[in-house]
């Protein structure tokens, strides 16, 4: 049986999967795919962020995330150019990220210029309503999904979502703003690498208008592991001044 990391870059359930989860109803199918760990599970990764926006030279930088995946919340730290932290927090069943900034001036804010959300990493519009199903596509030329829409009132959004119908895991997203046609936003997660008997998320791509956001974790260093009992990793990096 095979675990993943979820949010997009941490701990995915280790749950059985169904026989053929094509057959699934919609709603028993997103529920599994918002699947928590029954075991607490945690993860240090440390990369590169490289930001490419139309006129402008391509901004590099270190990003690192670390999270904590309880079976009932999430508890995670965002750190760009390690100067500019987040503490981020989410409720198992509520899909509600919050995001807590670790400085009150952060740096001309870096988070936002790059794209990037607390809810990509969480992927908590998996949590939003689904209004629809459509018929199963191939991403990537090899991988069966099922795609959903969603409604996400509170961005004012419809979130088009492909979700790995084998390991109910969202490979891609599009993000489409209330009464309008064409996507202003895409999502996708790739290089799945296992540790420790642990699948996570290297690679995630975020997209939108004049711009092009790139997330590299490093394979090497990368921390990923079982909570033992008794034991509380340290997932929270210092930030310099």
């Amino acid at each position: 049986m095979k675990k993943f990391l979820l949010p997009v870059i941490a701990i995915m359930a280790a749950v059985p999967l169904y026989a053929d989860n094509s057959k699934l109803p919609m709603n028993d199918f997103l529920q599994l795919s918002r699947r928590r760990n029954q075991t607490a599970t945690y993860a240090r990764l440390q990369g590169t962020l490289q930001h490419r926006r139309r006129g402008a030279a391509v901004i590099s930088m270190p990003v690192y995330f670390g999270v904590i995946i309880h079976p009932d919340r999430i508890i995670g730290q965002l750190v760009l150019a390690k100067n500019e932290g987040y503490m981020l927090g989410q409720a198992v069943n509520s899909g509600l990220t919050s995001v807590m900034p670790m400085k009150k001036d952060n740096n001309g804010n870096k988070l936002g210029y790059v794209g990037v959300r607390a809810s990509d990493l969480t992927m908590s519009f998996l949590f939003c309503k689904a209004e629809k199903e459509f018929p199963s596509e191939i991403v990537g030329g090899v991988v069966p999904c099922r795609v959903f829409l969603l409604d996400d009132p509170a961005n004012k959004e419809k979130v088009k979502v492909w979700v790995s119908t084998e390991q109910a895991f969202p490979l891609q997203a599009e993000f489409f703003r209330y009464g309008e046609e064409k996507a202003y936003r895409l999502l996708e997660a790739g290089g799945f690498t296992k540790k420790n008997d642990l699948y996570y998320v290297r690679k995630i791509r975020i997209e939108g208008p004049g711009w092009r956001t790139r997330i590299d974790f490093d394979a090497d260093s990368a921390v990923v592991d079982f909570v033992k009992k008794g034991e509380h990793p340290d997932i929270i990096m210092k930030l310099e001044k």
